[in-house]
């Protein structure tokens, strides 16, 4: 901070944030400028002031904490009234206005990869938008995400957004399904990807009455198998395709797909003898999973979560002893 930026707040006399009790457990050790500084915003925040000189100073306290939530709640608070007054105006100054808080907001999002509060306040300023642009904000989420492919606060923001601008014709639900494919290549098990892949063809209108055997599924069901052959032990593929069949098609896998997960247990089913070595067990859960319901292949599907229990998959031993005792 400059002493010329201290100067607009020479009238205000700051809240002390610290309780000055005796004897104090764990009092924390501030700097003279850093209790100062808070003071001030404490007093303002307490006031109400939603001006200029408040705005400026949210910014520089959200640059020394960016995790201040209430700070962050004060900052749009103030972004709220001052578009109020700016309505009254001319929108242009609005969407400028509000373009400006976005650009500070981008230089702050670079800087803290990991901060939550960036995200829902993000969220809210789209919000009081007149105009949002969706295009706007995707080459921040791209540089973000090529930096920490499993960003969890970067891909649920992204989910947000495509739900926010889902009917907006000149978003492309196509790019966004090649989004994903870039992660997923670079990373078969980015289970991040995987599950956004399906949000953005769940949520795209056009697929409210899609069918299980439309050329899109068809395709989903291709392009999950050629992953699924690429990594056969991979769970994020696994349930995708599972997840595609609960939502089309009442969870039946079709004779095909059964087919097409057989071919990594070996001979598991047919082998009486020993427990054959599995090139995934998540296979195995799979058809033992479509097997309890067939009446004629239940004891299939004991046989192969004992084997899971035992062998394949211990560590979940409780739950497939649970599955066992439903069929039982």
């Amino acid at each position: 901070m400059t002493e010329e930026f201290l100067l607009k707040f020479q009238d205000i006399k700051p809240t002390p944030i610290q309780t000055d009790i005796p004897n104090e457990l764990c009092q924390i050790l501030y700097t003279k400028e850093y209790a100062n500084l808070m003071g001030v915003t404490r007093t303002l925040m307490n006031n109400r002031e939603h001006s200029k000189r408040a705005l400026e100073l949210t910014s520089v306290v959200i640059e020394i904490a960016p995790a201040f939530y209430t700070v962050w709640n004060y900052r749009y608070n103030i972004i709220h009234d001052m578009v109020l007054q700016l309505k009254d105006a001319n929108q242009e100054k609005v969407i400028e206005f509000l373009n400006k808080d976005l650009d500070w907001l981008d230089e702050l999002t670079l800087n803290n990869p990991k901060n939550y509060q960036i995200w829902s306040y993000r969220q809210a300023i789209l919000n009081l938008h007149p105009k949002p642009d969706f295009k706007r904000d995707l080459p921040i989420l791209k540089i973000m995400l090529h930096d920490d492919t499993k960003n969890y606060h970067v891909w649920s923001y992204r989910k947000w957004l495509i739900d926010f601008v889902k009917n907006d014709s000149l978003f492309d639900f196509n790019i966004e399904l090649n989004f994903t494919n870039i992660f997923i290549d670079r990373d078969i098990y980015n289970n991040s990807a995987w599950t956004h892949r399906l949000f953005v063809i769940k949520t795209n209108p056009a697929n409210k009455n899609i069918d299980f055997n439309s050329k899109l599924i068809q395709n989903e069901i291709i392009f999950t198998k050629k992953n699924i052959h690429l990594c056969p032990q991979n769970i994020s593929s696994w349930n995708y395709l599972i997840a595609l069949l609960d939502w089309l098609n009442n969870g039946k896998a079709t004779d095909d797909l059964i087919e097409f997960a057989s071919q990594f247990v070996s001979d598991f089913f047919s082998n009486t003898a020993i427990l054959p070595n599995i090139q995934s067990s998540y296979a195995l859960e799979f058809l033992a999973d479509q097997y309890k319901l067939d009446p004629k292949r239940i004891n299939d599907s004991i046989k192969a979560y004992k084997a899971l229990s035992t062998k394949y998959d211990p560590i979940r031993t409780p739950y497939w002893n649970h599955l066992i005792k439903g069929l039982s």
